[in-house]
């Protein structure tokens, strides 16, 4: 059998996890980064041939309390521990019968539009579970450049952090660790485990992962979770440099989030921001 993505997972977050880490020693050289298949076997309690032939996709898929031992052997955060537990399921499903295809998502809810017209002061906007701009107020529109006159792969977040001319000047954006293109990565992977035969998901990580080096080296790096508040650097021809710290409010409706950003009191970007706002009101006037 060929690896799976729950023993990709496994492998990619024990590579991860020094054995500093992980309580132990750092006796002798090691051949490679993070803990030995044997040492996390030993930790979860389970035999070491098990657990290797659990990543290499040999192994059904094992029970709640041996995925929990294992997670907290790899010292698993709460939502990569349900990560785990949704990929042995979707492994489960997939020996034992199909997926259900997932519905159709509903239209934003006029309480979700008009929270972005409230927040019309600050750029805010709502992306769905592949970080699809959905909508944005006037703010978001300049911060991104217009999205409703870009073409359609051009209208997510995901390409405008990664792939966008302006985003390739922000590399802080893109860092490995606590930066919004590593968060928005983990929320890719975590909605990929709830669809793993989405082909348009498929082909929007193919077509990132071509386009973006930093990209493909989050996306292996296996972390998931959901988008966390944070800080967004912003190089735009109308705003100068400057660094815009954001908050993500979750929606009723399933990998719906909203962001809202904030600029410093004072700062280039807040002027900006509020003469688009009078812009729009003037023109509305006339």
């Amino acid at each position: 059998m060929s690896e799976t993505p729950l023993g990709a997972f496994l492998s990619a977050r024990r590579r991860r996890l020094a054995p500093a880490e992980a309580g132990l020693p750092a006796v002798g050289r090691r051949r490679t980064p993070g803990l030995r298949r044997e040492e996390v076997a030993v930790r979860a309690g389970i035999s070491a041939d098990y657990y290797a032939r659990l990543e290499q996709g040999r192994q059904r898929v094992p029970t709640g309390p041996v995925l929990d031992g294992i997670a907290e052997a790899l010292n698993l955060a709460a939502p990569e521990r349900a990560y785990l537990h949704r990929l042995a399921e979707h492994q489960r499903q997939r020996t034992t019968g199909p997926v259900t295809p997932a519905e159709e998502a509903p239209a934003l809810s006029a309480a979700t539009l008009a929270l972005l017209e409230t927040l019309d002061a600050a750029p805010a906007f709502v992306t769905g579970p592949s970080f699809d701009l959905l909508a944005w107020n006037r703010p978001a529109g300049l911060l991104m450049a217009w999205p409703e006159q870009r073409p359609p792969h051009e209208r997510n977040l995901l390409w405008q952090v990664f792939c966008c001319p302006y985003g390739d000047e922000t590399p802080a954006n893109r860092e490995l660790e606590g930066s919004i293109g590593a968060d928005l990565v983990a929320g890719l992977r975590a909605h990929h485990a709830d669809r793993p035969g989405d082909r348009a998901l498929a082909a929007l990580v193919r077509q990132l992962s071509a386009q973006s080096p930093a990209f493909a080296a989050l996306w292996d790096r296996h972390r998931a979770g959901p988008p966390r508040q944070g800080r967004l650097h912003v190089r735009h021809p109308e705003l100068d440099a400057e660094v815009l710290e954001y908050t993500v409010l979750a929606l009723p409706e399933e990998g719906r989030h909203v962001f809202v950003c904030l600029a410093p009191p004072g700062s280039r970007a807040r002027q900006v921001f509020r003469a688009a706002l009078e812009e729009r009101s003037t023109s509305d006037r006339s």
